[in-house]
């Protein structure tokens, strides 16, 4: 069995992973909340952008179609104005490749966190099982403990035993 001080040494180790642990956990789910406010942020920034931008681009299309009448003037609107929308975070190339590598910044911190959270739950196993073999080191000492003494009043008892044996043999 190994020594109580080793036990008790082991165990400070492993206490001292598992905040380390926590730490590491408690820093990676406030990494997750910013990159998931950062992509919240994008999305719903650039989604409002947009609609505002084509709702102002249909307003000017809908006064230029009511404003000016001429022949010919419907294909040169839709040459002008076809196409101009603003487009979302998936219809923009920079946004949808700014948004991918937002989640792929979100997947890899979830998989720091699930291994983080992996090793806690084994540092955690390793603290319960430390501190159960303290209890047993202990529990075994003091048995041994009580044996010996049990032993030492066993050999007095006799030694008085025989004392007095020998006392009355004497007389």
């Amino acid at each position: 069995m190994a020594s109580l001080g080793a036990l008790r040494s082991e165990l400070n180790y492993w206490n001292s992973q598992v905040n380390e642990l926590n730490g590491k956990i408690r820093k990676l789910n406030r990494r997750k909340a910013d990159v998931n406010s950062v992509k919240t942020a994008l999305n719903s920034n650039v989604n409002r952008n947009s609609s505002d931008v084509n709702g102002k681009i249909r307003n000017t299309s809908n006064k230029l179609d009511k404003g000016i009448d001429y022949s010919g003037k419907d294909g040169q609107l839709n040459g002008i104005l076809s196409g101009k929308n603003e487009q979302s975070v998936g219809g923009d190339g920079s946004l949808a490749s700014a948004d991918s590598e937002i989640q792929r910044e979100i997947n890899e911190v979830e998989r720091q966190l699930n291994d983080a959270r992996g090793d806690l739950s084994r540092a955690q196993d390793k603290v319960q099982s430390t501190r159960q073999a303290i209890a047993d080191e202990e529990r075994r000492q003091r048995e041994e403990e009580r044996r010996r003494r049990e032993e030492e009043r066993r050999q007095r008892e006799e030694e008085a035993r025989r004392a007095a044996e020998a006392r009355a043999n004497s007389r």
